[in-house]
């Protein structure tokens, strides 16, 4: 099948949870653009447990931890080495020759390269910590400052002391002087040769925004991408500044008791209710300001030793779950080596996970005494729901009516924590929870229909191609339309087993992600279409299943994506071996995946799918591959005045009853696996048009059997055509700018 987006391709030679755009984006703060944590991190903090007796074995045996105990496979991947890593002398850090804090290597024999390097052999990523400021040693030596002809006294303003936890001593920074940027230019540089892919920088205030400002810049000039991490409780007033420049900051102090019976209050209880519980109210207040490249840190989870760490099991339950209904980062504080077998299990509770991963945080909806309901909307159309019984004695009855969360009517809701199904309830929800509970529900509202209204998601998201076709920005498409998601096209091959955008440009650091990060940046989110007509298919490249599922993973991995679109055209279509390659692979992305959702796009007869679209969904079901939804291409039918609109909804039916009878589904259950991406004004064959008008047609065919997906191809057509008939930018007939994608936007799911 030829199609006006693929032609030019040749020429140009390019979810764990629901779907995930922001819920609530009243806040007009821009995200920062430096390409990280798209998603909240995961992994280990060495504070709360190693605190100030870090050494290379201890981390070492972190690391190994977390991959033999299965914690990496879930999305826990950084260890990040918190503070004593330094030595210091009696005028607090003893520096290196460029005035950097020089490395304790009676702690760390290796150097911090080593363990970085260890760590990274181990399939993980190493984070690393620093101040503000320049150490009293390097002013009192006057250290060069490297690659200038600076000293750290041109810099330093030693009328100010900046705070700091370990050896003190830290001046001021003065940004106004030469050779100040440079001086933190050189630590980043330095970092970014020992490995560091996350950085903590602890201590900070208003004061140091310009010192948050300098690090931001250092680190992106610093050549490795590196997460960037401000600690602790910073103020609110400055929310604005610390979400442009930072991928999060700690809304509060630490949430370690220090009530343990070691020195400093080290060793167990890590923490106790109080501290987490405090949490609650600065999650509420920071809300508006979470979301892909910036998260509200609510500090470590204490998860993983049991009781002993302070909390009870239903506490350290409701812990969980708040810090992944906060969208925070999950970084454990807890010794891995050790891990409790009932706190393994809370650990690697995808469904948990994927609350927190699916990149939206919620609202409270209720605050009364201990009782609490927070609420979030996922862009599938289904709202994720907490209750909590914040209380230390007593139970309490918790509830909530459908309408605060967002709808109204019967909602179909799963336990979380369980993965137990509790059918149909209406009007309401409540629960009686014991002291410091929690109950952690999906609910699907059952008539959508009566759902509160909301941009469209994952559902509509026209395709958009980069690469030609004098490409609108999405970020004012989506203010015109609407629209939240965009499905951006293609990945293919670079010859190899690899996957880049159009198989020439990089997947990340460049303008696709720029791209996707102002969507995001935006509150929407992105679907990646893999393959198209034209170009070197993966499908091809890789010679197996499993090596195809990592090419496929490099995609997910990049992008933190909750959604993949396999655009199975051309050769990768006609062979049976390479379709069977997709399914195997795609098996296996969504077991180590858990809530990605996938499509299967493929082109269609005006009956529905051809024989070779009859063998790949029975393949797929004959292989226990659960695919979300089945897309097809409703054009090219032959040209002429074709009532396309009726056409496609006979295409539709035709491929209904082949996923129906494939998997055993009901007629409703079919219906939600089933999507179509049409084309907008003149296809490929001379003649045949798709108007608006079909366009209609095919919103009241979806919103009558609430199917899978409702999209186009594309937005770099849904236009008039100037004075040229480039078939690539403009739609072929007489309309306003985005007609089409006004029609789809209307598709809630």
């Amino acid at each position: 099948m030829t199609r006006v987006r693929s032609l030019t391709v040749a020429a140009a030679g390019l979810l764990l949870a629901a779907a995930v755009p922001l819920l609530g984006t009243a806040h007009q703060a821009a995200a920062s653009d430096n390409g990280q944590s798209a998603r909240p991190a995961m992994g280990w903090s060495s504070w709360s447990f190693v605190r100030r007796t870090p050494t290379e074995a201890k981390i070492k045996a972190q690391a190994d931890a977390l991959v033999s105990s299965g914690l990496k496979d879930h999305g826990f991947v950084y260890v990040n080495l918190d503070d004593f890593w330094q030595k210091c002398d009696s005028n607090g850090f003893t520096v290196d020759g460029y005035g950097r804090w020089a490395v304790d290597t009676a702690k760390f024999p290796d150097g911090i390269k080593g363990v970085a390097d260890y760590i990274h052999s181990k399939g993980l990523k190493f984070g690393f910590y620093v101040t503000p400021g320049i150490a009293k040693n390097a002013v009192t030596k006057n250290t060069p400052i490297e690659g200038t002809s600076y000293h750290a006294k041109d810099i330093a303003d030693t009328s100010r002391t900046e705070k700091n936890y370990n050896c003190k001593n830290m001046y001021y920074i003065d940004y106004s002087k030469p050779g100040a940027q440079e001086f933190v230019d050189s630590w980043a540089k330095q970092f970014a040769s020992w490995g560091v892919d996350y950085l903590k920088i602890d201590g900070v205030g208003s004061a140091d925004i310009p010192d948050v400002q300098a690090w931001d810049k250092a680190l992106r000039a610093g050549g490795r991408p590196i997460n960037f991490a401000l600690s602790n409780n910073l103020p609110i007033a400055d929310a604005a500044t610390w979400r442009k420049l930072a991928n999060s900051w700690r809304t509060q102090g630490d949430v370690e008791c220090y009530c343990g019976p070691g020195s400093n209050g080290s060793g167990y209880p890590l923490t106790d209710w109080s501290h987490v519980s405090k949490r609650f109210d600065s999650a509420a207040s920071w809300q508006q300001y979470a979301g892909p490249g910036g998260w509200n840190d609510l500090d470590s989870l204490e998860i993983g030793n049991g009781d002993q760490v302070g909390l009870t099991a239903d506490q350290r339950r409701s812990h969980f779950t708040l810090w992944s209904m906060a969208a925070a980062p999950l970084l454990l504080g807890t010794d891995l080596t050790q891990l409790d077998p009932v706190d393994k299990a809370m650990l690697t509770n995808d469904r948990l996970i994927g609350v927190d991963q699916d990149g939206v945080a919620a609202k409270r909806i209720v605050s009364s005494g201990v009782k609490q309901v927070w609420s979030k909307k996922e862009s599938d159309g289904q709202y994720v729901v907490a209750l909590f019984n914040t209380g230390t004695s007593g139970n309490a009855t918790v509830s909530v009516d459908w309408s605060q969360a967002g709808f109204s009517g019967s909602g179909d809701v799963t336990d979380l924590w369980s993965g137990s199904h509790k059918g149909v309830i209406a009007d309401s929800y409540s629960a009686t929870l014991r002291p410091g509970e929690t109950r952690l529900i999906r609910v699907k509202p059952v008539n959508s229909a009566k759902a509160a209204a909301a941009s469209p998601g994952f559902a509509v998201a026209p395709y958009e191609y980069l690469g030609w076709g004098s490409p609108q920005s999405p970020t004012s498409v989506m203010s015109a339309t609407g629209v939240k998601w965009f499905t951006l096209a293609f990945v293919l091959s670079d010859g190899t087993c690899n996957p880049k955008w159009d198989g020439s440009r990089p997947l990340t650091g460049g303008s696709d992600q720029s791209t996707i990060n102002a969507i995001r940046g935006a509150g929407g989110d992105v679907v990646v279409s893999v393959g198209g007509w034209s170009g070197n298919k993966l499908g091809e490249k890789c010679s197996s299943a499993s090596a195809l599922a990592g090419a496929y993973q490099k995609v997910i991995n990049a992008y933190r994506l909750k959604a993949l679109d396999i655009d199975i055209e051309n050769t990768e279509w006609s062979n049976a071996t390479v379709r069977q390659r997709v399914v195997d692979a795609l098996k296996t992305v969504k077991a180590n995946n858990p809530g990605l959702k996938t499509v299967i796009t493929f082109g269609t007869t005006s009956g529905g799918p051809d024989s070779t679209g009859v063998d790949m969904i029975k393949r797929a079901a004959d292989s226990g591959l659960a695919n979300d939804v089945w897309c097809i291409m409703p054009f090219d039918f032959g040209g002429g005045t074709t009532n396309m609109g009726s056409l496609t909804t006979k295409a539709m039916e035709g491929l209904k009853a082949r996923v129906k009878s494939a998997y055993g589904y009901s007629d409703a259950t079919a219906y939600t696996h089933i999507g179509l991406s049409s084309m907008n004004g003149r296809t490929d064959d001379s003649g045949e048009r798709v108007r608006v008008a079909d366009f209609k047609t095919m919103l009241a065919y979806a919103q009558q059997h609430h199917i899978g997906r409702l999209t186009y191809w594309a937005v770099n057509r849904d236009r008039a055509c100037g004075s040229g008939t480039d078939g690539d930018a403009c739609s072929g007939v007489t309309q306003q700018p985005y007609d089409y994608l006004k029609v789809f936007t209307q598709y809630t799911g």
